[in-house]
């Protein structure tokens, strides 16, 4: 029987300063009556592309692949909490990114190249980079809820320096997904951890 994979490459987050706002935010929100299972500190990312569950074939093209992507050291700012899908609905709560110098659009552009060529799709609704820190499951009080979420809108988090790109594998479990790497992509001249 062939094993799948469930694959998707994405920029970790682990500055000290971020995830330390991250989680205070996620308590703060969770204090105004959202129920939800908040994202936890070792798993903050930035998803550049989920590429659902993989044979080995397929994984391994995009394994050779993505290590032809080339790109410098670059930062990102965290700023601004919002959410899915938007007006009254909260099923997913994150912290805005933006990228002035396009780091993530140089790794995506390469990406989309590479592997469109290999008969791999992208989403349709194209990406839209953003932290993903909780997945809602019910709202207790909508008004206190949008309130909460209102006050977060302009809140700055830190920066976030980037300097390698990942592969990861997603194991889905009862208490939530499980990620490891299967390959580290370095940005030139980055430094070895």
């Amino acid at each position: 029987m062939v094993e799948f994979t469930r694959t998707f490459i994405a920029v970790d987050f682990d500055d000290p300063q971020i995830v330390s706002r991250a989680q205070e935010a996620q308590r703060k929100l969770m204090e105004s009556g959202i129920v939800m299972k908040p994202v936890e500190p070792e798993n903050l990312h930035i998803t550049l592309w989920f590429l659902g569950e993989l044979d080995p074939h397929r994984l391994k093209l995009i394994l050779d692949n993505v290590k032809e992507v080339r790109f410098r050291p670059f930062k990102l700012e965290v700023k601004g909490v919002g959410y899915f899908p938007g007006g009254s609905r909260i099923n997913v709560i994150w912290l805005g990114i933006e990228d002035p110098s396009n780091g993530l659009k140089t790794i995506l552009d390469q990406l989309l190249e590479r592997l469109t060529r290999l008969g791999f799709r992208y989403e349709e609704r194209g990406f839209t980079p953003h932290l993903t820190i909780g997945r809602v499951k019910y709202v207790k009080d909508k008004q206190a809820a949008l309130k909460a979420l209102n006050e977060f809108k302009e809140l700055y988090f830190g920066e976030q320096s980037v300097e390698a790109f990942r592969v990861k594998k997603s194991v889905l479990t009862q208490r939530g997904p499980i990620y490891s790497d299967l390959t580290v992509v370095k940005a030139e001249g980055a430094d070895e951890p």
